[in-house]
């Protein structure tokens, strides 16, 4: 173990370590969104503090949830982040993708966007989602009882979600609504017709998510959703107590073992709301 412990939540399904690492000693498996990053900026230097730890590899230490608040705090200059370290190869973990709902237009049109990118589309009448994400299917489009295939020559899933990429960019440039949305959350929002479309793209697998970050080599933004049993919330840690980069990791855990051994913990079960998100995971909430 190459880092020091805070503190420790004892889930029954899985063990979460609290602790500050170095920013520089770990590893991204997406790109940003920028715009993302901007508002992070502004809300964490108007709190003055990291309200939420990341997600990450023990092991790896690939970044699993939180890239855009890792490129807030280097956009700040802030070379020290609070994370939670779990066992990327528990079961428990899954590896789920966010499904992009597209809203302000007809099916005709989505469809022409599409294919004014360079991928053709092809309507099936059964659609086996295990065909995403195996050349040259880099996704499927759901419109109400209707699934095409978004078909476009790749060699690797990297290359799926630049194309995806692609699309997404393409279809924002010509005035359509793109939003990422959970699996379940996308396909009701499209048979209650409050979406006219559902882009469901590939799954990547732990594997490749791992190899892909350690090597430098990182997905496009929104590549994966991570489903972990149980998240620690509202840690709030004071920026003070990361900008420091010369004082010791021990020495800065050990300060927020102390802080948060002050503080009670709620456990929220799964499916609650906080701070205007559903979590599909169960919450332990740092209350001062």
């Amino acid at each position: 173990m190459s880092w020091s412990v805070a503190y420790v939540v004892t889930n029954e399904r899985l063990k979460l370590h609290i602790a500050i690492l170095d920013i520089n000693s770990l590893h991204l498996h997406e790109e940003i969104i920028p715009e993302l990053v901007k508002q992070l900026v502004r809300s964490i230097k108007a709190e003055g503090c990291v309200r939420n730890p990341i997600i990450v590899d023990k092991e790896s230490l690939v970044v699993l949830d939180g890239v855009h608040r890792v490129a807030a705090l280097e956009e700040l200059r802030i070379k020290r982040v609070p994370a939670c370290l779990v066992d990327y190869n528990s079961p428990n973990i899954k590896v789920c993708s966010w499904y992009r709902t597209i809203s302000a237009s007809t099916p005709e049109r989505i469809l022409t966007h599409v294919k004014q990118t360079g991928s053709s589309v092809k309507k099936v009448e059964e659609f086996d989602e295990n065909i995403v994400g195996v050349s040259p299917t880099v996704a499927a489009i759901k419109f109400g009882n209707q699934t095409f295939l978004v078909n476009s020559s790749f060699r690797s899933l990297k290359e799926a979600y630049k194309i995806i990429q692609r699309i997404e960019e393409h279809l924002k440039a010509s005035g359509l609504r793109v939003k990422y949305e959970t699996e379940l959350d996308a396909l009701r929002n499209l048979r209650e017709r409050r979406v006219d479309a559902v882009l469901c793209p590939p799954r990547l697998s732990k594997k490749e998510i791992v190899e892909a970050a350690v090597s430098g080599q990182v997905f496009a933004y929104k590549a994966t959703r991570h489903i972990i049993p149980a998240r620690p919330m509202r840690l709030n840690v004071p920026l003070n107590l990361l900008r420091d980069e010369k004082r010791p990791l021990t020495e800065v855990n050990g300060e927020l073992q102390r802080m948060l051994q002050k503080r009670h913990v709620k456990r929220v079960p799964s499916g609650s709301l906080l701070d205007g998100r559903r979590y599909e995971e169960e919450l332990y909430i740092f209350e001062e």
